[in-house]
């Protein structure tokens, strides 16, 4: 009775062992063709996934045009006055 116990105890550790290694070694996942991010233009790429989506629906490119006007309006008034000088460095004294 103890000798069956101990078989037991063994391989249902083994199989937790097992499992364990095969949640975290477990088959790769299937690899995925990379999307080309250079050329879209004009379409939206969605990251929100974690994964590059191309779209390209009214609705994105409303929304793309939308933000643009957006952006600028804003950067009309923005302006850039001239680079302050910076002040020379004291020199070192040689030792």
């Amino acid at each position: 009775m103890k000798r069956a116990a101990a078989w037991s105890l063994l391989l249902l550790l083994l199989g937790g062992v097992a499992w364990l290694g095969w949640k975290k070694f477990g088959p790769p996942p299937a690899p995925v063709a990379p999307v080309d991010l250079a050329r879209h233009d004009g379409e939206t790429i969605d990251f929100s996934s974690g994964k590059p989506v191309v779209k390209n629906s009214a609705a994105d490119r409303a929304t793309t045009e939308q933000a643009v006007k957006e952006m600028e309006e804003a950067a009309k008034s923005v302006t850039f006055g001239p680079a302050k000088k910076q002040p020379e460095p004291a020199p070192v004294p040689s030792k």
